[in-house]
C-alpha cells in the first residue's frame, strides 16, 4: 500500500475519545505474557491519559489521514539509568490503526518522537517493543534502533519460589563445607599411642 500524507499534532484533552479507541487496539496485540506484565485497561487509561496530557515530561501525539485519527504515540522523557544524567525519550506506546498500516503513520509517528527530542536536547530515542511483536521489531530495526540491553522481567511470587529453592541447596553446600574444616577426632588406638607417647 503506498504512503499517504500524514499529518501529526499534540493531543487535547478534547481528543480522549480517539486515544481510548486507539488503545483499544493496541491492548488486542501482544501475547498474554506481555498482557500480564502491563494489565492496563480502558479504564485505567481514561483515568491516567489527563494527567499524561498534561506532564511536562510526556507527549501524547495524533497522527491524522484524510482527516481522520489513525494512530498515536505516548512519548517520554526519562533517564536509562538513575546513576545517570543522560536522558532519552522514550516511545512508550505506538499505535497504528489496524486499516492504517503500511501508510507511513509509525514513520510520522517516530518523526514526532525526534521533534521532541531535538525540543528538549536529548540526543537518543529508545523504544521498548514485546518479543511477540516481530512486525513493530523489525519497524524499529530498518529506523536504526539497535538493541541495547535486554530488559528480563519475573514475577515477585515466582523469583521467590526460586530463590526459596535454590537455597536449600546453597545450605547444603555450606553445612558440608564447615564439616570439611572442622577438626577430626582421632580413632581410639591412634589417640592412645599419642597418650603413650606423650608420657614417654
Amino acid at each position: 500500500m503506498s504512503h499517504t500524507q500524514v499529518l501529526t499534532r499534540v493531543a487535547t484533552h478534547d481528543d480522549l475519545p480517539v486515544l481510548l479507541s486507539l488503545w483499544d487496539e493496541l491492548r488486542v496485540v501482544g501475547g498474554r505474557a506481555e498482557r500480564a506484565v502491563n494489565p492496563v485497561t480502558a479504564i485505567d487509561i481514561r483515568g491516567r491519559l489527563p494527567g499524561v496530557l498534561t506532564d511536562p515530561l510526556c507527549r501524547v501525539v495524533i497522527a491524522a489521514a484524510d482527516g481522520e485519527p489513525v494512530g498515536m504515540a505516548v512519548l517520554q522523557v526519562t533517564q536509562p539509568d538513575p546513576l545517570s544524567d543522560a536522558k532519552v525519550v522514550q516511545i512508550a506506546h505506538i499505535v497504528v490503526a489496524r486499516s492504517s498500516r503500511h501508510r507511513g503513520v509509525g514513520h510520522a509517528l517516530v518523526a514526532t518522537a525526534v521533534d521532541f527530542a531535538n525540543e528538549r536536547h536529548i540526543d537518543h530515542i529508545a523504544a521498548s517493543v514485546y518479543p511477540s511483536l516481530r512486525d513493530a521489531s523489525r519497524f524499529y530495526a530498518r529506523l536504526g534502533f539497535a538493541p541495547v540491553v535486554v530488559r528480563r522481567i519475573a514475577p515477585v511470587s515466582v523469583l521467590r519460589r526460586r530463590l526459596s529453592a535454590d537455597r536449600v541447596p546453597a545450605l547444603f553446600a555450606d553445612a558440608m563445607r564447615l564439616r570439611t574444616r572442622l577438626p577430626r577426632s582421632l580413632p581410639v588406638q591412634q589417640s592412645k599411642r599419642m597418650a603413650v607417647d606423650q608420657v614417654d
